[in-house]
């Protein structure tokens, strides 16, 4: 007789994917508001107070380990500051003193997760429907997740798996594969696609609000909010639609029906070849219909470098979607394009304009993306350095793209946008930090503007103004130091520092 005994002696900690999402409260369930100021007074030499909006909670997993955080934050009020000489972590920003995560549930898996999305109902601050977790597993299974009040934990709320007998064709002779199922959101949480089998994509459709899979005990909850639901699904084989080697893929905001765009390469190419075959991915944005089950191309995007490996797409109301090389940024939407070069490497497009370049050289593969606002995107490098991309846009059209420097940060696995105030930044190698962002016109920025005020014009318009007079700063409230961006005019390629 033998006999095996296994003990996991160290679990994981190096965090591999992060997400943020209403989980344990909807956004109207939470009150911690800071009120607004209503107007901007540019003659100011105080900052005005950025409103603070509900707090998501923050998700994350580390190889099978599973982690739910609340957001506390340590608002500065009147009465705080008079008790303390000091304020906490440094300083005050919009009226907050400092930040922590507080655990609230901790699961280990009997797998490893490939990748998790939050399903959001889509709503406003007013909305009383919570989000849901799914999690994915090798080689097709899925996991819908919700926090149940009762007992104060996550509860699964359906299971999907795409294995066994009924679902060998989807390999087509295979056993192995590359890499996981990759899932990606609607923004509006319609649905949720997931690429499993390298070239299966499973469109899962969300329940409607008052819908749901199974019938509780509880019949209406007592009035408490319900959890974004997956009603059903079905597949996509990529092969008929004449798409190989699907790099990635994503939902684009400002269409009635989801909209997923995907990026191919149509001819592979490699190193040895890059001189004679080097655009070979396009872009290819598909309507799908969840009712009738279709999925017919609208638009299209071909001769992108080979280096191009993530799609990042563009918030509203801009939309349109942000293809990431490692040499290079391209933007495209159904009727503008628009690229920035980011060093030597890159190359330039046949029959067209000389590509615009960036002011330093850097590289982008590697990176992870999060966007700060619905046109400012931060970076976060191969290198540990964030960066700001700005698409200076006029309405829904994006004339180009400015690349911003910051200060170095961890070397990061994920990063997520946690509300209006915050991001997460999350890492394998170092320590993940939580950070408190705010832009504004601070005072720093006031007296630097006022020092070259012969430079702006009397007349200019006042989008202009605040592009020059405005900066960005940063608060760590893990290791208690303030970062400080840098800004950029207008007119001028050259850096200049601000201090906060």
């Amino acid at each position: 007789m033998s006999y095996a005994a296994f003990k996991m002696m160290h679990w994981a900690t190096g965090i591999e994917n992060c997400a943020s999402g209403f989980i344990t409260h909807s956004p109207a369930e939470l009150a911690a508001q800071i009120s607004p100021i209503q107007a901007v007074d540019l003659e100011s030499e105080w900052p005005a107070k950025k409103r603070i909006g509900p707090i998501p909670n923050v998700v994350v997993t580390a190889a099978n380990v599973l982690e739910l955080y609340t957001v506390r934050v340590h608002e500065e009020d009147g009465r705080s500051s008079q008790l303390s000489s000091e304020p906490r972590n440094g300083g005050v920003m919009d009226g907050l003193s400092g930040a922590h995560l507080e655990l609230v549930c901790h699961y280990r898996l009997h797998g490893n997760i490939e990748s998790m999305v939050i399903l959001s109902s889509g709503g406003d601050e007013r909305s009383k429907r919570r989000d849901s977790i799914l999690l994915s597993f090798q080689d097709a299974k899925i996991t819908v997740l919700e926090y149940d009040d009762a007992a104060h934990e996550l509860r699964t709320s359906s299971m999907h798996c795409f294995e066994g007998p009924d679902w060998h064709y989807l390999k087509r002779g295979r056993e192995s594969f590359s890499r996981g199922p990759t899932m990606k959101i609607d923004p509006v949480g319609r649905c949720v696609g997931a690429l499993v089998y390298d070239l299966q994509m499973v469109i899962m459709k969300a329940a409607q609000a008052g819908q749901g899979l199974a019938v509780d005990d509880e019949p209406s909850n007592m009035g408490a909010s319900a959890s974004v639901r997956i009603e059903s699904s079905y597949i996509i084989n990529l092969r008929d639609l004449d798409m190989m080697h699907v790099k990635d893929f994503t939902f684009i905001h400002g269409y009635i029906e989801p909209v997923m765009v995907i990026l191919q390469e149509k001819e592979p190419t490699w190193a040895g070849r890059i001189t004679w075959k080097h655009h070979t991915c396009m872009i290819s944005a598909l309507s799908i219909s969840t009712t009738l089950k279709q999925h017919p191309l609208i638009w299209s995007a071909a001769n992108l470098p080979h280096d191009a490996y993530k799609l990042l797409p563009v918030p509203s109301p801009i939309g349109g979607v942000l293809v990431i090389c490692a040499n290079s940024i391209h933007y495209h939407s159904q009727s503008v394009s628009c690229s920035l070069g980011l060093n030597s490497f890159c190359a330039q497009l046949e029959n067209s304009l000389d590509m615009p370049k960036s002011n330093f050289t850097v590289e982008l593969d590697a990176a992870n993306a999060t966007w700060l606002s619905h046109d400012v995107a931060m970076f976060s490098s191969k290198t540990g350095e964030l960066l700001l991309l700005t698409l200076v846009n006029d309405g829904r059209v994006v004339q180009r793209l400015d690349l911003m420097k910051s200060k170095a940060s961890v070397l990061t696995s994920g990063i997520t946008t946690v509300g209006c105030s915050f991001f997460f930044l999350g890492s394998r190698l170092g320590d993940s930090l939580l950070v408190q962002y705010s832009s504004g016109t601070s005072l720093s920025a006031s007296v630097h503007a006022k020092e070259e005020a012969a430079d702006v014009d009397s007349d200019a318009p006042l989008a202009k103004k605040l592009r020059r007079m405005s900066s960005d700063s940063l608060q760590d409230y893990t290791s208690g130091e303030e970062l400080s961006l840098f800004s950029t005019t207008s007119n001028s390629s050259e850096s200049t520092q601000v201090t906060t």
